[in-house]
């Protein structure tokens, strides 16, 4: 709207309207929660005019994908936002392409994007949905789990505050920051695949490996085992250090 775009809005309840609002439009965005994507787009498909873009931001790509080509025959493309509603610009955000059908009459809203400042970058959507396992599913799974765990021990979150280094206040704030939004979504993003859950599994079972170490006294096995994983890290690691001191240090100002 900000770039003069005519924005149409087509809720649950507009399905009525749904011949009108579809006139003559370019693009239509999927922005409706993953489980119900595939139903939605093959719900629309049969009003889209010839040559517009059929695209959803959903977090989840393969399946949305699947079923956006399967219900349409023009261009196709899966997007996925890596920032959320309370970002206030788009500059330097990152948003995935992956791609579906006729990705060159998709090209005028990839450059939109691009010139609103948005870092694309293109991959396919079974990659995509891998990583984010990792990226979004067990990293939210585990802070989830931190803030549960730290409720069922009443821990004065105040308190610790008070007696903790920046470092601490800026893993509490990446807890907090999680249980002030929206828990559907987070349900959606953790639940959404069996895939998912395998991962959850291995990740207990292995911080269970882990505690095994600590009950059993082997500080030599835990000391190798880091060595190990900051080896692997390779330079990530400083640079690592690097950023995560200047951010504590804007905290700390």
């Amino acid at each position: 709207r900000q770039s003069d775009y005519d924005v149409r809005i087509l809720d649950r309840d507009d399905w009525p309207q749904v011949g009108s609002l579809a006139a003559g439009i370019e693009l239509c965005i999927l922005a409706v929660p993953i489980d119900i994507t595939p139903a939605v787009a093959a719900q629309i498909a049969p009003y889209l005019p010839e040559k517009c873009v059929l695209a959803d931001i959903t977090s989840l790509k393969l399946k949305p994908l699947e079923a956006m080509l399967k219900a349409y025959t023009g261009p196709v493309v899966g997007l996925h936002p890596l920032f959320g509603p309370a970002t206030t610009t788009m500059d330097k955000q990152i948003v995935v392409v992956c791609p579906g059908r006729d990705l060159e009459q998709c090209q005028w809203l990839l450059d939109q994007l691009s010139l609103w400042g948005n870092v694309l970058v293109e991959t396919p959507a079974a990659e995509h949905d891998k990583i984010m396992g990792i990226v979004q599913a067990l990293r939210h799974f585990a802070t989830f789990t931190f803030g549960q765990f730290l409720y069922s021990r009443g821990v004065p979150i105040l308190r610790t505050l008070e007696l903790s280094s920046p470092i601490y206040r800026l893993e509490l704030a990446m807890v907090g920051r999680l249980f002030a939004q929206d828990p559907d979504l987070y349900a959606e993003i953790v639940f959404a695949t069996p895939e998912r859950q395998a991962l959850l599994k291995d990740f207990i079972q292995s911080l269970q490996q882990n505690l095994s170490l600590v009950e059993r006294g082997d500080k030599a096995e835990f000391v190798a085992r880091f060595r190990e994983i900051a080896e692997w890290f390779g330079p990530f690691s400083e640079q690592a250090m690097r950023e995560s001191t200047f951010v504590v240090e804007k905290l700390v100002h």
